[in-house]
């Protein structure tokens, strides 16, 4: 029997992942459950297992020597294999949902993707370990936006959709309570208050922006507007603590 920290982040890694994270003592198609919301505040944690992947890719390829360009190339796309590539994929339906055009999405991840890179490249330049304890942090804060803009959307008033839409207020909590704790603990040590606060800030930002954007969804197009949120986010944060490193 395991404790129920370890089953609900066993459970988020299935679901968010593709590592082989066991059947956590329930039947191997043991989802997230109606409540999507339960067991949410372990979900950061399963996020940084996945950024540690990545994380550990990023240092192979600074040990391999490789140009900082080609390391933040090759540990961005081991992050995205280590995720299913759920995010860019949403990032591109859901591009095309809120522009209505084809071909927007794909513009947009290609975007975010190379802003992304020479982030992480600059951050490699800097120091390759803060790098990795940043880009951990980034993959954190885009599960965090990925989840919340899930639980909270479409944002309609309840008399449009009746009043039996569940209430995730403990699980948005939760969620948000380990994810400051968590990345504040990477980030503050290393980087100090000054970029920590602006990672913060950033992909809070960002998560908004797309929350404004996406006002008029449906309620099918949450999962690919939530991945989109999520992509933007974890690029804003990484371009937020360049930009302060550089500052500084």
């Amino acid at each position: 029997m395991l404790p129920p920290f370890v089953h609900d982040t066993l459970r988020w890694l299935r679901n968010e992942t593709v590592l082989p994270a066991g059947s956590g003592g329930q039947s191997p198609d043991d989802g997230i459950p109606a409540d999507a919301g339960a067991g949410a505040y372990a979900a950061p944690l399963a996020a940084g297992i996945a950024g540690a992947c990545g994380a550990a890719a990023l240092l192979a390829c600074h040990f391999l020597r490789l140009p900082s360009f080609a390391v933040a190339a090759v540990t961005l796309l081991a992050l995205a294999a280590v995720r299913g590539f759920r995010l860019e994929s949403g990032t591109v339906r859901g591009g095309d949902r809120l522009a209505g055009t084809a071909g927007t999405g794909t513009a947009v991840l290609m975007l975010l993707l190379l802003a992304e890179t020479a982030a992480l490249a600059g951050l490699v330049v800097y120091h390759t370990p803060r790098a990795a304890l940043a880009l951990i942090a980034a993959t954190i804060f885009g599960s965090t936006a990925s989840i919340v803009f899930r639980l909270t959307q479409p944002a309609r008033p309840l008399e449009e959709i009746g009043d039996t839409r569940p209430s995730h207020s403990t699980a948005l909590q939760g969620l948000m309570v380990v994810t400051i704790v968590v990345c504040t603990a990477l980030l503050l040590p290393v980087f100090r208050i000054g970029v920590t606060a602006a990672a913060f800030v950033a992909a809070l930002c960002v998560f908004f922006c797309v929350v404004t954007i996406a006002r008029n969804q449906q309620a099918d197009d949450v999962p690919d507007c939530a991945a989109l949120a999520g992509k933007a986010a974890e690029v804003a944060a990484l371009l937020a603590i360049l930009a302060f490193v550089e500052a500084s």
